[in-house]
């Protein structure tokens, strides 16, 4: 499925939106005037290149009618298939599967793509995804950015990220496919993927229409991220190898997960039942149970070496402990 809609009846009026978010017209006002000061700032993150990310946090009032929108709306949405991240039964690896076996590779990536969105392309994918009026787009628009801009930590965020490049973004990955390439997007992670070789122009073609697509709604690429990965060398998507034709992880990875399963064996001989040694089993469990989506049978040999070592009493986490298949007991 490549074609994005919403398949429910458009809102036109702000009495109609208040009634589809179970909330008063005049409540519903009063939360959209102050919608700015209803928001914080939780982390403050250092990147790799000294700049800053920022996360944010809504306070209840906000937060209630953040959670509805998604409801009524923003997971009501047929979301198509090159759009792989915060979306229900996909994440890194059903992206990274779908670029296996590839003979090149191109991965790019959107600069501080969450601040980059402005309340003027909210406004707009209101009209042009849902069909909503003016003034209606422009209420959920105000009501999900802070100062005029999406941030990274509302609920609302990464569906809008799926969404602002709508109708630009489908026509390119129509494009794209006629010619035998595949696209995909995780959030703010573009992959672009051909079974064939293609040409130098071919491949400066295609980085120039995406570079064109996140400028048409004022994204910049980040272009040190930037990468062409020929068959011969090492491919990746989201630090999975897809050299082969199912993805695998990296050896390093799996050997840190071995060494985890052997620290778990040594930390129960000492303190089985601690509140830390749960919180690393579980850890570890997690994992495995992940290593296990590449490399069933290796995981399932480090299950085995775990099930050895489960903390004696699950009582001491505040949540059970769980395997791939349910819980542990």
């Amino acid at each position: 499925m490549n074609k994005l809609s919403y398949p429910h009846a458009p809102i036109g009026e702000l009495d109609k939106l208040a009634k589809a978010l179970n909330i008063e017209l005049s409540e519903l006002q009063t939360i959209t005037d102050k919608s700015d000061s209803l928001f914080f700032q939780t982390k403050e993150i250092i990147k790799n290149d000294g700049s800053s990310r920022f996360t944010y946090d809504a306070r209840p009032t906000l937060k209630v009618i953040h959670g509805k929108v998604c409801e009524a709306f923003l997971k009501r949405v047929n979301y198509p298939d090159y759009l792989q991240g915060s979306i229900k039964r996909r994440d890194y690896l059903t992206d990274a599967r779908k670029h296996a076996g590839s003979k090149v590779l191109i991965s790019e990536d959107i600069t501080n793509f969450f601040p980059s969105i402005s309340k003027k392309v909210v406004h707009e994918m209101w009209v042009g995804v849902f069909g909503f009026s003016n003034v209606v787009a422009e209420c959920l628009a105000e009501l999900v950015t802070l100062n005029g801009f999406v941030v990274q930590g509302a609920k609302t965020s990464s569906y809008i990220c799926n969404l602002v490049l709508w109708n630009r973004e489908e026509r390119l990955v129509n494009s794209l496919k006629t010619r035998g390439l595949i696209y995909t997007r995780y959030v703010d992670d573009v992959t672009v993927s051909s079974k064939r070789l293609i040409s130098l122009n071919e491949k400066s073609k295609i980085i120039n229409s995406i570079y064109s697509l996140f400028r048409s709604i004022g994204a910049k690429p980040n272009r040190n991220k930037h990468k062409i990965m020929p068959r011969n060398t090492q491919q990746e998507v989201h630090g999975v190898n897809v050299n082969k034709n199912q993805p695998t992880m990296p050896k390093e990875k799996r050997k840190k997960i071995r060494a985890a399963v052997h620290r778990c064996e040594i930390t129960y001989k000492q303190t089985p039942d601690s509140i830390e040694y749960c919180a690393l089993f579980n850890s570890v469990m997690g994992k495995v149970n992940t290593l296990g989506r590449m490399h069933t049978s290796e995981a399932d040999k480090l299950r085995l070496r775990l099930s050895q070592v489960k903390p004696v009493s699950a009582q001491s986490l505040n949540k059970p402990l769980v395997s791939n298949t349910g819980l542990i007991t």
